[in-house]
């Protein structure tokens, strides 16, 4: 794969992680009706769609240069 690739796949996966934390928080805070016993936990779902989002941010930064790590 190109850089260029690299750098559009990982811009495409930031959004999606994006949308996916906006979509669990609103879900996760919106006022509930009915209590059904298998509701998904958007609050797992929106925590861990950031935490992956900081790492393809962090994946961006290495593509564009700059030096992340310690080694």
């Amino acid at each position: 794969m190109t850089p260029a690739q690299d750098l559009t796949i990982s811009l495409i996966a930031v959004a999606v992680c994006a949308g996916l934390a906006i979509l669990g928080m609103r879900n996760n805070f919106k006022e509930k009706h009915d209590i059904r016993p298998h509701r998904p936990p958007w609050m797992v779902i929106s925590l861990g769609s950031i935490a992956v989002g900081f790492m393809v941010i962090v994946h961006i930064a290495n593509l564009l240069g700059f030096e992340t790590g310690n080694r």
